[in-house]
C-alpha cells in the first residue's frame, strides 16, 4: 500500500473552476485518517498553493514553484533552490519589451509573488474571480530579489518564442530551464529542480522513498 500522495493543483486536483470539490476535500481526509500522508506540488507560489490548502481546511506541505521551495505543514520554508543570481541578471539585462510591449515580467520570491506594472486587466482577462494579485513594485526593487521563478506572460505566444530563444542565447550553458506553462507563460527556475525531487525531500523527511509514493 502507497504510504504518501503527492498531487498536482491545477488540471490535477482542482476542478474546472479550479476549485476543491466536496469529495476531493472528503478523500484527501480519508487518507490522512488512514495515516497517508499528502502533499501538494504545483507550478504556483507559497501564495496560490496555500490558498488551495486554506479551501482544503487542512495544514499540507507545499512543493511550490515547479519544486524550488518547500513550506512545510506549518508555514516554514525547509528547502529553496532558487536561481542563481549571475543568470538572473543576464535574463534582466534583456530588453523583454523590445519583443512585445504588451509582455509582463513577474517573479516568486520567497512567499510573495511581484510584477514590474499595472496588470491588473490583463490578470483579471485571465481570471475574472481571481482573489490573488501580485505585488507591484519598480524594476529597479524587482531586479534585488532573489527568485524561485522568473515568468513573463504575453498574448503572442511567437513573441514569447523569440523571448526564449534570446534568453537561451544571453544564459549560454546556464543552470536554468524554460518552459511554457501554456502559450501565454514562459517560466524561468533552476534547472535541477523539479517537483519529483522536491517531493523526495519531503519523503526523506518523513522517513519514506519515492517507492512509497504515488503522484497524480
Amino acid at each position: 500500500m502507497c504510504k504518501a500522495v503527492v498531487s498536482d493543483l491545477d488540471g490535477t486536483l482542482l476542478n474546472e473552476e479550479h476549485k476543491v470539490s466536496p469529495f476531493t476535500k472528503e478523500t484527501i481526509e480519508l487518507l490522512l485518517e488512514k495515516g497517508i500522508k499528502f502533499y501538494i506540488a504545483t507550478g504556483r507560489g507559497y501564495v496560490g498553493a496555500k490558498e488551495i490548502m486554506d479551501e482544503i481546511g487542512l495544514k499540507i506541505p507545499l512543493i511550490t514553484s515547479n519544486g524550488a521551495r518547500i513550506v512545510d505543514e506549518n508555514g516554514r520554508e525547509i528547502y529553496v533552490n532558487n536561481i542563481e543570481q549571475k543568470y538572473v541578471d543576464k535574463i534582466f539585462s534583456i530588453d523583454y519589451k523590445s519583443f512585445d510591449k504588451g509582455i509582463i515580467l513577474n517573479g516568486f520570491s520567497g512567499n510573495h509573488w511581484y510584477v514590474t506594472e499595472d496588470a491588473r486587466d490583463y490578470f483579471y482577462a485571465q481570471k475574472p474571480n481571481r482573489k490573488q494579485y501580485p505585488e507591484q513594485i519598480e524594476q529597479n526593487d524587482f531586479e534585488k530579489l532573489a527568485f524561485t521563478k522568473i515568468f513573463f506572460l504575453g498574448e503572442d505566444h511567437d513573441e514569447l518564442l523569440e523571448l526564449e530563444n534570446e534568453i537561451r542565447k544571453a544564459v549560454g550553458d546556464g543552470n536554468i530551464s524554460l518552459l511554457f506553462a501554456n502559450e501565454g507563460s514562459l517560466e524561468v527556475f533552476s534547472a535541477n529542480c523539479n517537483k519529483a525531487k522536491a517531493a523526495e525531500v519531503l519523503l526523506e523527511r518523513d522517513g519514506l522513498t519515492l517507492k512509497d509514493a504515488v503522484s497524480f
